[in-house]
């Protein structure tokens, strides 16, 4: 079978790893990458490339980062003159406009980690973690101007193990990502498959994450949510509370049914030091169950394990978190 002639919109580092493995395979040629904007981070305001836009110079791809996709006639017309087959949109981050969508000889192409109609939108491998999933699948789909409303083509499932963490559900996609999207698009050339409608009966939705989500609300959540919110939100934005006025990450971080709180000498959200068979751990009283820490990290200061931190803040124990 001849290469396909594909154009590749995406962003962030899971975009450009599912693009890194795609030019591994010989069904795809990439005639064009088409990025966000390259931004300024950190304090200092560097300007810095997007991860896909650094792996295009790497691979000496051609590539463009529009301020806008909605009438850019520039971007339209380099669109229509490669005589694409097909478009593939990873976590670009932005609509696109339907003059887009209309350019490819087929039709563009969504890899979205969730089953459709559920976990529509922005989120969907941090949700299904957050609410201890115990599956989730990665939907290749046809897109169009509503996001991830279109037809489907091909599903494929993945175990969520209770220890795993975002990335390791994008570890286990990484796996299987390229070989679906190959399989998928090779069936559909060849009339081997249609697209399925969703039922929109079905849809839920997930938002985009911000820096705040990560923030603990101690009165409103269990120690397992707690956890749960950690998985989820470990590889951005992580999940903290303020320790006197500071801020404080907690990097690494376990639960357990106990209930603790019921001993009078304890109070909720106090910080305690257990002590069973000589072996010591440090835990956080929570609404329900306690929640055990392992590494935290105070702001502008190194990560540390609980042990060390408490050697240096004292403090830190029977503190208590209301």
């Amino acid at each position: 079978m001849n290469k396909i002639k594909i154009a590749y919109f995406g962003t962030g580092e899971f975009s450009a790893k599912i693009l890194e493995d795609i030019l591994k395979d010989d069904f795809f040629d990439v005639k064009l990458v088409v990025s966000q904007a390259d931004k300024k981070v950190w304090r200092e305001q560097v300007l810095t490339a997007t991860p896909v836009h650094k792996l295009a110079l790497e691979k000496e791809l051609e590539i463009l980062q529009p301020e806008k996709l909605r009438e850019n006639t520039e971007v339209f017309d380099k669109l229509k003159s490669l005589d694409l087959d097909f478009i593939i949109v990873v976590a670009y981050g932005k609509i696109i406009p339907n003059e887009i969508l209309a350019i490819p000889r087929n039709f563009v192409v969504n890899i979205h980690g969730s089953i459709l109609p559920l976990y529509r939108w922005a989120s969907p491998i941090q949700e299904s973690v957050k609410n201890w999933d115990i599956k989730t699948w990665l939907t290749i789909m046809k897109m169009s101007q509503w996001m991830d409303e279109w037809d489907i083509l091909s599903i494929k499932e993945i175990d969520i193990d209770v220890m795993d963490k975002t990335q390791d559900i994008f570890n286990k996609f990484s796996e299987i990502w390229v070989e679906l999207l190959s399989t998928t698009l090779k069936k559909y050339i060849a009339w081997e498959i249609i697209g399925v409608k969703q039922d929109d009966s079905e849809a839920t939705y997930c938002s985009k994450i911000s820096k705040e989500d990560g923030k603990i609300d101690f009165a409103k959540s269990t120690a397992k949510e707690i956890y749960d919110m950690w998985r989820s939100y470990s590889t951005w934005p992580g999940i903290y509370t303020y320790f006197k006025w500071k801020k404080l990450d907690i990097t690494d971080c376990f639960f357990d049914e106990h209930e603790v709180f019921l001993d009078e000498d304890f109070k909720l959200w106090d910080v305690i030091e257990l002590e069973d068979h000589w072996e010591k751990s440090v835990w956080i009283i929570c609404k329900s169950w306690i929640l055990l820490l392992n590494k935290i990290k105070l702001e502008w200061k190194k990560e540390m394990d609980i042990f060390s931190f408490v050697n240096g803040y004292k403090d830190f124990l029977d503190y208590n978190f209301n």
